[in-house]
């Protein structure tokens, strides 16, 4: 099942807010928050766990990753819920620690509350993105109880970024993974957002492929079920060997020129497709890092 509707998506595993945006909660007796969107859509996002949490507090956030639609109302979240420890990777404290990123954190934010309200045709409150403080840090194979027949296993999956991690829920055989699987279109297309090592990406894709969940996460858009969480992955490493050849093909085509890949790439994979979509400045910052990606591979081989 290709669930694209916020609900339950799994028992005591729900998405909320957006599926273009999503923010998962498991519940337990210590609930769970998996990532923190975009700032403007903290309410959103907190009136729906106080609903579903019934009075009670999320104990943790846990942050895949820094970019700005994953950690935008994290500093929001955790003034709502007093108590609520945040946990990142160490190298995206790093990030969180560096005045220029947080301040690129901050505007992407700004202008995805503009992309929001267009997309809805209402006004959104543009809430300033926080600071984030970590309270700790998350490691590959640490494993962190939120109840009774629930643990969440932290997995190391960099590649689209070098902090990126992703959560396992063995009880549930449920992974949240953000884009450390790809992200795929309406029409199946899936954008491998390799953006610091193509090589390494597609090993943590294959690592979450051998897990073979029933239930798969992802960073935006939908949550797959069943058959369809099954076939996914394996898809996924598929396209993404097909996206790297594709990228060194255009890049020969061009003589190395990456804004002439840009425009090539961006006419059939970006210009096409309808709201709601990632803000266009994110995306093209996204789309350079992956042809400078291949471009950097092709020169060392």
């Amino acid at each position: 099942m290709i669930i694209r509707r916020p609900g339950q998506v799994a028992p005591g595993l729900h998405m909320l807010g957006d599926p273009g945006v999503p923010v998962f909660l498991l519940d337990g007796d210590a609930p769970v928050v998996f990532d923190a969107g975009f700032s403007c859509m903290g309410p959103l996002y907190a009136g729906e766990i106080e609903k579903l949490l019934d009075g009670r507090h999320p104990a943790r956030l846990l942050l895949t990753h820094s970019h700005f639609d994953h950690c935008g109302c994290a500093g929001y979240l955790k003034e709502r819920f007093p108590g609520m420890e945040v946990g990142a990777s160490p190298n995206a404290v790093k990030v969180f620690s560096r005045p220029s990123a947080m301040a690129t954190i901050r505007a992407l934010n700004h202008d995805a509350a503009k992309m929001v309200a267009k997309a809805a045709g209402v006004r959104v409150p543009d809430l300033p993105c926080r600071d984030v403080t970590v309270d700790f840090t998350l490691e590959g194979g640490q494993e962190i109880p939120a109840g009774p027949g629930a643990t969440v296993r932290v997995l190391e999956t960099p590649g689209h970024t070098r902090d990126c991690v992703s959560f396992f829920i063995p009880e549930k055989n449920a992974l949240v993974c953000s884009e450390a699987a790809g992200i795929p279109d309406a029409t199946g297309y899936i954008i491998c957002d390799f953006l610091v090592d193509y090589d390494v990406f597609l090993d943590s894709l294959k690592s979450l492929a051998a897990l073979c969940p029933e239930v798969v996460c992802l960073g935006h858009g939908c949550v797959l079920t069943g058959k369809d969480a099954r076939g996914y992955l394996p898809e996924a490493v598929r396209q993404c060997e097909e996206s790297r050849g594709m990228f060194e093909r255009l890049l020969e085509e061009e003589g190395g020129e990456v804004s002439a890949v840009m425009a090539r790439v961006r006419a059939f994979e970006y210009d096409p497709k309808p709201l709601p979509k990632q803000p266009e400045p994110a995306y093209l910052l996204n789309l350079e890092a992956r042809i400078n990606t291949i471009k950097r591979r092709m020169q060392k081989a």
